[in-house]
């Protein structure tokens, strides 16, 4: 895929912006007083997974909180934040911790153990691998102990939500 500059990204904004007026003369002004969503979705930074519209929610239905592997780091005083605005002023129902598989965090903790700030963050997946060490170790194949941690990371995070 070729590189987009600046100024393609801002044509395709004024594009996306006109088809939206032109299908929804109302789309915009409603947005402004529109921010009611029953869900936050604390799911992956990648790139390939637009929270929203693999859910089917319009933009203002479901308030995201993304960074690398959908982790819930007990310091972590952004997605604490997110966590507290979205209960107290937003008032959701639901909180969705979102993994996937062939997440690159979970690939990096598992195999590359990678320095600096990124290592550190991925200390957490560490910890979730380390509690289940024996689990993960007997599978067979890269990609198996891949998915497995992918599912307890999220049962981890989830646990980290509720103790938050």
């Amino acid at each position: 895929m070729a590189e987009a500059s600046i100024e393609r990204l801002m044509e395709n904004n004024r594009r996306w912006s006109e088809s939206r007026m032109q299908a929804d003369p109302e789309f915009f002004r409603r947005l402004c007083h529109l921010q009611a969503p029953e869900y936050l979705w604390i799911g992956c930074a990648d790139s390939r997974v637009p929270a929203n519209e693999i859910v089917g929610l319009q933009p203002g239905e479901l308030f995201v909180h993304r960074n690398v592997a959908n982790i819930v780091a007990p310091g972590d005083a952004n997605c604490l934040s997110v966590l507290q605005y979205a209960v107290d002023v937003l008032e959701v129902r639901h909180i969705i911790v979102c993994g996937h598989y062939g997440c690159g965090g979970v690939a990096a903790a598992l195999d590359t153990h990678p320095g600096g700030a990124l290592g550190h963050w991925l200390d957490n997946i560490e910890q979730v691998h380390d509690s289940h060490r024996e689990e993960i170790d007997s599978l067979e194949s890269p990609e198996a102990k891949s998915r497995r941690l992918c599912e307890l990371n999220v049962l981890a995070q989830i646990d980290r939500v509720e103790d938050a």
